[in-house]
Order: C-alpha cells, then structure tokens, then sequence
C-alpha cells in the first residue's frame, strides 16, 4: 500500500496479536533477525497484516498478525489526527 502512496496518511492498528514460540526458550538471540511483513489484505478500509520474525540461527521466534484502519488521505493543510 505504501508504495502506491504519493504523501503519507495515518493508517493506526485496530489490533495487534503476537504469538510468541519455543524459539525463545534458550533466551534471548545475538545478531541479527529477519522480520517479513506482508499485506494478506486491503481494501474497505482494512488492511491485514502478517509478520514473522526469524533469527540469524534460522529460527522463528515470533509471529504477528495486525488488523489496521486505513483512512482517506487528508486534505491539503490539515493536520492528522
């Protein structure tokens, strides 16, 4: 979505769930992590989103799924709320 916008507009989250997994047993994980996030979802003014964490060990730590409001753009000279 964002890339398809020209100026930036408030899209908040109407709901956030992260499941956390075993990965995060042996404590906390060095170096560095890739986090994917896809769109599985937009439109009527929704936008759903899933995300996975993965470490540098290849492991999943953390899964996310995100519902968001996506609002109209503003008008020139107002202020986002």
């Amino acid at each position: 979505m964002y890339a398809c916008w020209r100026t930036p507009r408030p899209v908040p989250t109407a709901e956030l769930t992260v499941h956390l997994t075993d990965a995060l047993d042996d404590g906390a994980h060095e170096g560095w992590a890739l986090v994917r996030i896809r769109t599985e979802h937009a439109g009527g003014g929704w936008a759903v989103d899933d995300s996975a964490v993965w470490s540098a060990d290849v492991r999943l730590p953390a899964l996310a799924r995100q519902s968001r409001v996506v609002r109209a753009q503003p008008a020139a000279g107002s202020v986002n709320s």
